[in-house]
Formats: structure tokens, C-alpha cells, sequence
């Protein structure tokens, strides 16, 4: 005769939690009701049947039945199945009616795609790898038993055996062991088979008491566990889901039972009833779900639809810039968060409100790539009005008047700050680029040498060298030969090379000075050494129309001023014409005007001097452009 278990019969009541949890949280009802966990997992894709064509039937249930876990997707089988019939059959029924409105009667009547055929099959051969795997399944649990009950015989037979009991002990947690490790068993035989194993567990420890020592060390580890299990169930307690709370305490009474063995009798009865207070009150909190389910279901439909709200007001703020889309999108996936750890809600409704969320969410997602893609657009025309500025400055450095673009080259600065945004790593190669060319054309403007060209300040250094060792020589003093002298000085420079047009050549300054000082050094008076001084100067300026033109303009300035100066002069002596000749005031006037009316001479002498190499100079351009026409004619000519 089985003796009575000395522990409260645990597996009724874990039956009972297992058969509760099965009845309200299987999978397919968990998914249409929007019952989620508050752990992280993996949201199943849903099919969805309204837009799926009947010929895909075939590809989706192929996918389902050979999937390596086809034995637990049973239920979306049955929903694909049952899907596909339903659609059919009304098509089948347009069909024949079809058929009958054309023929009147439907006997030679036949409609069977081949979508339809491969469908079947299909459902065939699962319906055949179903038994198979049942079988198979019945056979193993069957076999299961066996082994338990032989396990049970053994340990059995190791009660009462007093001799070496440290080896029976080992003998005894490897058949523990093999019993965790032995499948299931058919359902009918598992809790009475349960109960039995239990029972002479406790026996084999009550009679295990020549070495208390392995007997203590198991109680304790078994206690300590135990003790986590109930301060994991007292916790569920206040679950926020008491559906998940529920699926939680059925995995605590199941390791309970299979995983954990008794502890010390004097603590048996405390725990187990600590275990059944916390289990009672999480049914209490399950009843009173059950009572206010209805409720609850609409509770949770009002939260999300709020989250649906708060959703559309997010993308229906005309979010223009790149910060408020990312932040609208943080947002967004903190209410997707919310909405799946929400309960769930009335059946009837968990359609409409999955494709509302689906809808908010594409629009929200539709809004936001077309803001990306605008902006991606407008991107793309910032960069190209960047590198069109940047090839502009290029092209005003490679201008032979590039001085000349000072004001444009302002303007394009003021330009490139107006032009739009675009990516961090772009705009800083394309500033970089810009930079360099813009401060190179300003280093230009302030006579920076390493601003100009290579060849430009190879020509300026080649200079410098040769007029340094030019200061060196002993120039001559006679007139002719200074001339001379100062003729061959220039012919040299000018075959030195000129910079190009816009290099402020200073150092030309500074030669020209230089040879006109030479003038400084004769036996001439000072009126002929300016007039020397000045035909040096016309010989430096001889090729160049634009210093001869600043020159122009100067000697005009100094006429028209000297002018002005004697006109004044001749009106104020108007006022001394019945004074006498010797006054002092008279004679200083006077003299005033007669040196005046000397310069305006020597400057009107210089003037013509400049027109004259200016006509020259003019002649000689445009001899040079009507050889160059000739050329060109006769070259097309030959052609």
C-alpha cells in the first residue's frame, strides 16, 4: 500500500494553474487580444489574409509545415488552412454559378486551379507528418513511463540498505538526474506517477540516516531554492499582467515539482504554504480579471487608441527640420513600446485597431522619408552651388586680371554662408577646398609671394637675385653713358620675364628708383636731372600702356591743380594794380606765378612726351593683331 505523501499535494494545484494559463493565454488568443509580456521578445509577423492572393496560400503553408518547428505553429496551420477554404469555396461557388447561368446545369462542372492542387497536397502531407509525429510521440512517452518506473524500482531498492552509504547517495542523485532528464509521459499516468516518485524520494531521505552529513547538505540546497521560488512567486504578485504572472507561477510550480527535491520536515510544511499563500493571491488578482475582464479590455482599446492619437499629432505638426523628425522619432518608438506592453482588448476590435496602428505608423514613416528625401534633393543642389562657387574662384585665380574680381570675389564669400545646409562630412571637404582658394586669392591681394603662381615667383626671385647684384656695380656718371648704361639695366630686366597681370610687382618700384637716383650722382643742374629722372622713368614705362595711362592721369592732376593755383594767384595781384611794383607782397606773387607757369610748361612737355609713347605703344598693338588676322586668313585659305 502507497504510503500518504507527506507534503500538501502541490501537483493539483499546479495542474490546475497549467490548465488555467492554457485556457486564457495560448498563443493565437494572446496575439489577437494584444497581450504582451513586459520582457523583451520577438513580435510575430502577422499574415495579413487581406491582401494575401489565393495563389501565395501554397508558398505560405509550405514555409510553415517545413519550418524546423512546425509541430508548435498549429494554430496559424489551422488559421491558413480554414482561410484558404473559406476563400475558395466562395470562389468556387461564383464559378458554378457561372457555369449554370451558361449551361444550365452544373454536371460536367470542374474547377481546379492549379494553386488549388498544390494547396492540397500539401495539407496532405502535413496531415500525414501530424499522425506520424503523434505516434511517434505516444511511443516515447510510453517509453518515459518505463523508465520512471524503473528508476522508482531502484530507488526502491536502495531504502533500507545500510552498508556504504556515501555510494548509495551517489547511486541516488544519478537517478534523480536521469528522472529530470526523462521526457514526458502520457498525461493520464503523470500525476499518479509523480506522486509515487515523490513518495519514496522522502522515504529513501528518512531512512538515510547513518550519514546525516549528504542528507543536511541536500535538504539545505533544496530549501535555499525553494525559498527563491516563493520570493519570486510573492513578487508576481503585484505583476502589473496578471496574465503573465500567471505563465510565470506555472514555471515556479513546475521546477518545484520536477527540478527541486524535499527539504528538512520541520520546514516542509512552512514553505509549501508560504508557496500557496502567494499562489492564491495571484488567482485572487485572476478572478477578479475574469469579473472585470470587459472593463479591463476597454481600458486597454482607450490606451491604444490614445498612443493612435498621440501618433498622427506627432507627423501632423509639419516637422521641418532634421532634430525635430529624430526626436518625433524617439517618441514614436516609445509609443510602439507602450502599445504592445498594453493589455488586451476586445476581440471584435483588435483587428480595426492593428491596422490603424499599422496605418499611423506608415504614414509617419511615409512623412518622414519624404521630408529626407526633399532634403536629400535640396542637399544635393547646396552642393552643386558650392562647387560652382569654389570652380569660380578657381577661375578668377587662372584670370590674368584677377585683381580686378576683389568685389566678386566679397559677394561669393557672403554667397557661400547663404547657401543651404548639407552634411557634416561633405561641407568640411568642401570648406577646406573653398578656404584654401580664397585665401590664396587674398594672400594675392596683400603681395603675399607665396600666393602666386610658380612661375610668377620664379620671375620675382630671379629679379630680386639680379638686382642685388646689380647695386653692386659702379654706374657712370657722364650723360650719354649713363643713358646707355641705364637703356642695357632695363633691357635685361624686361628679358628676365614679367610677372603676370595683377602681381603688384614692387620690386619694378624699387629698380626703377634706383635708376633714376643714378641721375642723382652727375655734374647735371637740378632741373636737368629732373628731366633725366623722368625720361628713365619713360623708358621703364615704354611697354606699358597701363603705367603710362596712371602717369597721364597724374600730370593732368597736377596741371589742372597748378591751373587753379594761378588763376587764384592772378586774381589776388588784380587787387595790387595801383600798388607798386617793389611792394614785397607784389614781387612774392609774382614770382609765385612765374614758377607756376614754368612747372605747368615742364609738365605739359612730359605730357606730350607720354601721348607720344602712348600713340606709339597703340600703333605697335594694333600692327601686331593685324599680322595676327593676316595669319589666321591665310591659314584658313590653305584649309
Amino acid at each position: 500500500m502507497m504510503e500518504k505523501p507527506t507534503e500538501p499535494n502541490e501537483s493539483n494545484l499546479e495542474e490546475r494553474l497549467k490548465m488555467t494559463s492554457d485556457i486564457n493565454t495560448n498563443p493565437s488568443e494572446k496575439k489577437q487580444a494584444g497581450i504582451s509580456e513586459t520582457e523583451p521578445k520577438t513580435v510575430k509577423k502577422e499574415i495579413n489574409f487581406d491582401v494575401l492572393e489565393l495563389e501565395a496560400y501554397p508558398d505560405v503553408l509550405k514555409k510553415l509545415i517545413n519550418s524546423d518547428q512546425w509541430t508548435k505553429k498549429g494554430k496559424e496551420i489551422q488559421e491558413i488552412i480554414s482561410q484558404f477554404n473559406t476563400r475558395f469555396d466562395k470562389i468556387l461557388g461564383e464559378k458554378k454559378k457561372e457555369y449554370v447561368d451558361q449551361y444550365g446545369n452544373d454536371l460536367d462542372f470542374e474547377f481546379s486551379p492549379n494553386y488549388k492542387k498544390e494547396f492540397n497536397a500539401l495539407h496532405r502531407d502535413y496531415k500525414k507528418n501530424k499522425r506520424i509525429h503523434f505516434k511517434a510521440q505516444e511511443k516515447s512517452q510510453k517509453e518515459n513511463l518505463e523508465k520512471r518506473l524503473e528508476i522508482i524500482e531502484r530507488i526502491k531498492a536502495l531504502i533500507g540498505i545500510s552498508e556504504n552509504n556515501t555510494n548509495n547517495y551517489k547511486e541516488f542523485r544519478a537517478l534523480q538526474e536521469s528522472w529530470h532528464n526523462t521526457g514526458s509521459v502520457p498525461r493520464a499516468e503523470s500525476n499518479n506517477i509523480w506522486e509515487t516518485y515523490k513518495h519514496h524520494v522522502e522515504r529513501f531521505y528518512d531512512f538515510l540516516h547513518l550519514d546525516r552529513a549528504l542528507r543536511d547538505k541536500d535538504f539545505k540546497h533544496n530549501y535555499q531554492e525553494k525559498l527563491k521560488l516563493i520570493e519570486h512567486a510573492e513578487a508576481l504578485v503585484d505583476h502589473q499582467d496578471v496574465i503573465v504572472a500567471i505563465r510565470e507561477l506555472n514555471v515556479l510550480h513546475r521546477n518545484w515539482k520536477n527540478d527541486l527535491g524535499p527539504v528538512a520536515r520541520e520546514h516542509r510544511e512552512e514553505l509549501w504554504k508560504r508557496f500557496q499563500e502567494a499562489t492564491s493571491k495571484i488567482h485572487v488578482r485572476k478572478n477578479e480579471y475574469n469579473k472585470n475582464i470587459d472593463a479591463i479590455l476597454q481600458e486597454n482599446l482607450e490606451k491604444k487608441r490614445k498612443i493612435l492619437v498621440d501618433i498622427q499629432e506627432l507627423y501632423a505638426n509639419n516637422l521641418n527640420n532634421h532634430n525635430a523628425w529624430q526626436n518625433a522619432l524617439k517618441k514614436v518608438n516609445t509609443l510602439k513600446e507602450e502599445f504592445h506592453t498594453i493589455g488586451r482588448i476586445p476581440r471584435t476590435q483588435n483587428k480595426e485597431i492593428w491596422n490603424e496602428f499599422r496605418l499611423v505608423l506608415k504614414n509617419f514613416n511615409h512623412q518622414k522619408n519624404q521630408f529626407y528625401k526633399d532634403k536629400k534633393k535640396e542637399e544635393k543642389v547646396n552642393i552643386e552651388q558650392k562647387k560652382a562657387l569654389i570652380e569660380e574662384v578657381k577661375s578668377i585665380l587662372d584670370s590674368s586680371d584677377w585683381r580686378s574680381y576683389i568685389n566678386r570675389m566679397k559677394a561669393i564669400q557672403v554667397e557661400w554662408k547663404k547657401t543651404g545646409r548639407i552634411s557634416r562630412k561633405i561641407s568640411n571637404q568642401l570648406w577646406e577646398e573653398f578656404k584654401k582658394n580664397t585665401d590664396l586669392y587674398f594672400d594675392r591681394i596683400k603681395n603675399k609671394e607665396d600666393a602666386f603662381t610658380p612661375e610668377d615667383q620664379a620671375i620675382i626671385k630671379a629679379k630680386r637675385n639680379y638686382f642685388e647684384a646689380f647695386k653692386t656695380k659702379d654706374a657712370p656718371t657722364e650723360t650719354e653713358a649713363l643713358i646707355e648704361y641705364i637703356n642695357h639695366a632695363f633691357a635685361q630686366w624686361e628679358e628676365i620675364g614679367n610677372p603676370s597681370q595683377g602681381v603688384n610687382d614692387k620690386l619694378k618700384n624699387e629698380y626703377k628708383n634706383f635708376l633714376s637716383s643714378l641721375w642723382d650722382k652727375t655734374k647735371l643742374t637740378d632741373e636737368e636731372k629732373q628731366a633725366a629722372r623722368f625720361k628713365t622713368d619713360l623708358i621703364l614705362l615704354k611697354d606699358n600702356q597701363e603705367g603710362l595711362n596712371k602717369e597721364h592721369i597724374l600730370l593732368n592732376k597736377k596741371i589742372e591743380e597748378s591751373n587753379t593755383e594761378l588763376i587764384q594767384l592772378q586774381n589776388n595781384l588784380a587787387f595790387f594794380s595801383s600798388t607798386s611794383s617793389e611792394n614785397p607782397v607784389v614781387q612774392e606773387v609774382n614770382s609765385k606765378i612765374e614758377k607756376l607757369n614754368h612747372k605747368i610748361e615742364q609738365w605739359k612737355t612730359k605730357l606730350n612726351q607720354i601721348k607720344s609713347l602712348s600713340r606709339a605703344l597703340k600703333k605697335q598693338s594694333e600692327a601686331a593683331e593685324n599680322d595676327a588676322s593676316s595669319e589666321e586668313l591665310q591659314e584658313e585659305n590653305e584649309d
